[in-house]
């Protein structure tokens, strides 16, 4: 019994730990992103609709922007963001900043803080809450164990 008492707090702390570390890593890669890209302007040449469907569930409409920008060699480029997005927030001739990698412009992101960081913000913050709340169970499992 007393295994149990203490799994559930260590359970939450390896699941605390293992979403604190995706979000190290999505931190990592876009700080790695931002050092290792240049920056210049795109315009929103569509926003494509795509319906995805969950097991169980209805269906949903979801908006991918497609992006057009002009590399510093004068390459014209066209890619679409793997962030989704309202309906409302990009329309067709929108400026947005625009990430790539001089040597491969075809992996370029828009480089707003949803696309950069939002990932990373929200499994940081996912984990500690997580950790927090391990603690505090294990902190009620240790008092549980002195009463008795």
């Amino acid at each position: 019994m007393r295994f149990l008492r203490y799994f559930v707090p260590l359970l939450m702390l390896l699941i605390g730990v293992v979403f604190l570390s995706f979000g190290y890593q999505h931190w990592q890669k876009s700080s790695q992103l931002l050092r290792a890209s240049t920056a210049t302007e795109g315009v929103i040449v569509s926003v494509d609709p795509f319906m995805s469907s969950k097991a169980g569930k209805s269906s949903s409409l979801q908006y991918f922007p497609k992006v057009a920008f002009t590399t510093s060699a004068g390459e014209q480029v066209e890619f679409q963001s793997t962030v989704t997005r309202r309906a409302d927030h990009y329309k067709k001739g929108d400026q947005v900043r625009v990430l790539y990698q001089q040597d491969d412009p075809q992996t370029a992101v828009i480089g707003s803080f949803n696309d950069l960081w939002a990932l990373a913000l929200i499994f940081a913050v996912s984990g500690v809450m997580v950790m927090l709340l391990s603690g505090w169970f294990f902190r009620r499992a240790l008092r549980a164990e002195k009463q008795n």
